[in-house]
C-alpha cells in the first residue's frame, strides 16, 4: 500500500486536525508541567500547517511534511515550535518521493529524529516528546524490516507511540520549566509525547480504505 501526493496531503491534514481537536486535553496535561498552553500552541501550529497545505503546489510527498513543519515552526514559537518543526522537516533530508509507503515514512521519521537530536539533549525517559518518537520509530523500523504494508506499519507505530506517551506518567521531567517542579510534575503524561501519539494515530486512522 502506498499513497500519492494528494492522498498524503489529505492524510497529514486529517492527522493535524486530530491534534487540534485535542487542544483542551493537551492544555490540561500541560497545566501540571508548565504554562498550560501546549494544546493551544500545537493547535495553532496544526491549523497553520493545514492552511499551508491546502492548495499548496507540492512536488513530492516530502513537501507535505516539510511544508507542515515549516508552518508549525513559524506559528508555534518557543521550544515546542522548533522541535515539532524540526521533526516534521526531517523529510527534506530524504530523497524526493512521489509515493508514501512504510519505508518512505520510516526514512522521514528517522531523519526527523536525527535532526531533533541536534536540538535537544533529551533522551527517552526524560518526559519529553522523544518518549513517543523513539519507540514509534523503532516499531516502524521493525515493521519495514518485516515488509509490512503501510496500514499495518502505521498501526504498530501508533500503538508504540501511545505506549510511550502513557509511560511518561510517573516520570520526573528533566527539561524545561517542569524540571523545577520535582514530584509535583511526575503524575501526568507529557503533553508533547501525547501530541506525537495523537498525530501518529491520526495517520493510522485516516488511511484510505481498500
Amino acid at each position: 500500500m502506498s499513497l500519492n501526493i494528494e492522498q498524503t496531503r489529505s492524510l497529514v491534514m486529517h492527522a493535524l486536525e486530530d491534534i487540534a481537536a485535542r487542544r483542551d486535553e493537551l492544555n490540561e496535561l500541560d497545566r501540571a508541567l508548565g504554562d498550560g498552553d501546549h494544546g493551544t500552541t500545537i493547535a495553532r501550529g496544526a491549523k497553520a500547517a493545514t492552511d499551508a497545505l491546502r492548495g499548496a503546489d507540492l512536488g513530492s510527498v516530502n513537501d507535505v511534511f516539510t511544508l507542515a513543519g515549516r508552518a508549525m515552526m513559524k506559528s508555534m514559537g518557543g521550544a515546542s515550535g522548533v522541535l515539532f518543526g524540526v521533526f516534521f522537516q526531517g523529510a527534506k533530508a530524504c530523497a524526493a518521493s512521489q509515493v508514501l509507503d512504510a519505508q518512505t515514512l520510516f526514512g522521514f521519521l528517522k531523519s526527523g529524529l536525527e535532526a531533533l537530536k541536534q536540538k535537544t539533549k533529551a533522551q527517552p525517559g526524560d518526559k519529553t516528546m522523544l518518549d513517543a518518537v523513539v519507540p514509534a520509530i523503532a516499531a516502524l523500523e521493525q515493521a519495514t524490516q518485516a515488509s509490512a504494508a503501510l496500514d499495518s506499519a502505521l498501526a504498530q507505530t501508533a500503538a508504540a507511540a501511545e505506549h510511550g506517551a502513557q509511560s511518561t506518567a510517573g516520570l520526573l521531567p528533566r527539561f524545561g520549566r517542569a524540571r523545577t517542579l520535582g514530584e509535583r510534575a511526575a503524575a501526568g503524561r507529557d503533553p508533547g509525547a501525547t501530541s506525537v501519539s495523537v498525530f501518529l494515530r491520526g495517520l493510522a486512522n485516516h488511511l484510505p480504505k481498500g
